[in-house]
């Protein structure tokens, strides 16, 4: 015997099934007295204030795309406004059936009404619609999402954490060109300038076997990985340069590495090799971001590791986008419905114009008799034989009249003729790790040195740099070298309380003097991330 349901619950249930009886376009009664011929029968069914659904089946009149502001909503984001005729989904009456407690006779009965639904068929109606809604300009694709996902209740955040999680709240817009092609890619991103040299450099090919850079750049299977200078960056570097068919090669040549090389393949002390022959090295600084909007302490001392980012450099050239070309072959002609994506090439986009040496370290210091000392010192020490070896590193040199007129000349000879173990740690104290050049080296405080020990960096807002506790500074930087850089200073990098060994009593009493005490940078990297 089926129970008794208690009042309170029927009463509910009348509500709640009046409250169903009372939607829309539909027919009901507990004697199922709807018209039987309605059933399958076309009807309105859209709310009132509402258009019927749309089928599927529409054509586009118009598509017009705006560029929004790229402050406030990232690149490359339009509002895109659509007109286009719209069939209408066909709606008809269908029999709806549900069981419904009888609180009187304590049992169940089946109800049925009669619902306008909508169908997958469409009917004869159009209408024009227009529609507009924010999304990526043609061609171009929001940042891929990050293949790590960082735990929010971890309390040790990887170290990689700054590559996806944005120190700044900005907006990301749609920085990534779809192409079929990298040359696609590169006229996407509008580097018109790297595109002019391409150009160029091909301007005297001949005949049908010749090889060009187009051809190079407008293959489907490129292999290749294009680092590219923004136009600034080139109209700046090339302002004044003849730029013959040769000159023009060569440096384009020496921007295009082989093999596909995203962003995380950028880390510290790599090493790629150009098409043209030239060896590119690679540097990564990791910096607290001291922006008061965003910066926030832990506890007092310890800063918020959320609060920190990676800035990837390549010959001293920053990238600025990374990884901004996605090529597709849906983006080729003649293949409309693929969307498999093609790894065949990538573009990073950099601030500077990269021009490799030929020579080393050894080669530069050795050729040059304003060095004459020091070279002399390092050749006796086996330095000067290290430096000539394809290991990348970053070298703070002084000029002979620059080191005589720091530590005088009856020291100078001491320690080049007399102690060499004292000259070997002042040597490799200004002898580091890498590749620095200064757009990496601005943003660090400490600096690790082949005396296996750390030495200050000073930053001052105006692009001065200094180095160790002494602070020399440097007066003429970037100087490429196959292996590394070269920066003239203004003397040697003194550790703190060095010993001269036996030249102790010839050290100067009265120090030339330093430039003021500098400001600090607002980029400060930890010293542990200051090897370079």
């Amino acid at each position: 015997m089926m129970a008794r349901v208690p009042a309170a619950l029927c009463l509910v249930a009348a509500v709640l099934l009046r409250g169903a009886a009372s939607g829309g376009a539909s027919y009901f009664n507990s004697q199922n007295a709807y018209p039987s011929y309605l059933v399958g029968q076309a009807c309105s069914g859209a709310p009132y204030g509402y258009l019927p659904l749309s089928c599927g089946s529409s054509q586009v009149l118009s598509k017009v795309e705006v560029p929004l502001p790229r402050a406030t909503n990232g690149p490359n984001l339009c509002s895109v406004v659509v007109t286009a005729q719209v069939h209408e989904t066909l709606y008809t009456y269908q029999q709806i059936c549900v069981d419904v407690y009888k609180c009187g006779k304590n049992i169940y009965e089946k109800e049925c009404r009669l619902q306008c639904m909508p169908t997958n068929k469409c009917t004869s109606n159009v209408r024009t619609d227009t529609t507009t809604r924010a999304q990526c300009c043609t061609g171009f694709q929001p940042r891929p999402p990050p293949s790590l996902i960082c735990s929010t209740t971890s309390t040790t955040l990887p170290p990689t954490f700054s590559q996806y999680v944005p120190v700044l709240t900005e907006p990301s817009g749609c920085p990534v060109a779809i192409g079929c092609t990298l040359y696609d890619c590169l006229k996407r991103q509008n580097l018109t300038e790297f595109l002019r040299l391409v150009n160029i450099s091909d301007s005297t090919a001949s005949g049908p076997n010749a090889t060009t850079l187009f051809s190079l750049l407008n293959t489907t299977d490129s292999k290749i990985t294009v680092f590219a200078p923004t136009n600034e960056a080139l109209a700046s570097s090339l302002q004044g340069l003849v730029l013959d068919p040769v000159l023009a090669r060569n440096i384009v040549r020496n921007h295009l590495v082989v093999g596909m090389v995203d962003d995380t393949q950028l880390g510290n002390q790599g090493k790629f090799t150009t098409v043209g022959g030239a060896t590119l090295y690679t540097t990564t600084v990791t910096y607290y971001n001291f922006n008061p909007a965003y910066s926030q302490y832990i506890y007092p001392g310890y800063y918020n590791d959320a609060q920190m980012t990676t800035d990837r450099f390549i010959n001293g050239a920053r990238i600025v986008l990374k990884n901004a070309c996605v090529l597709r072959i849906n983006a080729c002609p003649g293949y409309p419905y693929l969307a498999n994506t093609r790894q065949s090439g990538q573009l990073q986009i950099i601030n500077s114009v990269m021009m490799p040496a030929n020579e080393t370290i050894a080669q530069i210091i050795s050729n040059d008799p304003r060095f004459s000392i020091l070279s002399v010192a390092l050749d006796n020490l086996g330095i000067l034989n290290f430096l000539n070896q394809s290991y990348p590193r970053t070298l703070f040199v002084p000029t002979d009249d620059a080191l005589i007129a720091q530590l005088g000349p009856r020291l100078v000879d001491c320690l080049t003729l007399a102690v060499r173990g004292p000259l070997n740690n002042l040597l490799l104290f200004n002898l580091a790790e890498g590749v620095e050049y200064t757009s990496s080296l601005s943003r660090r405080t400490y600096l690790y040195t082949m005396l296996l020990s750390y030495t200050n960096v000073y930053t001052f807002p105006n692009g001065t740099i200094l180095l160790g506790s002494n602070k020399v500074q440097i007066v003429q930087p970037n100087i490429p070298a196959s292996n590394g850089v070269i920066h003239i200073v203004n003397g040697l990098a003194i550790p703190p309380s060095f010993n001269f060994g036996k030249c102790q009593q010839l050290v100067p009493t009265a120090p030339p003097p330093t430039p003021a005490k500098p400001v600090p940078s607002t980029m400060a990297s930890s010293p542990s991330s200051g090897s370079g």
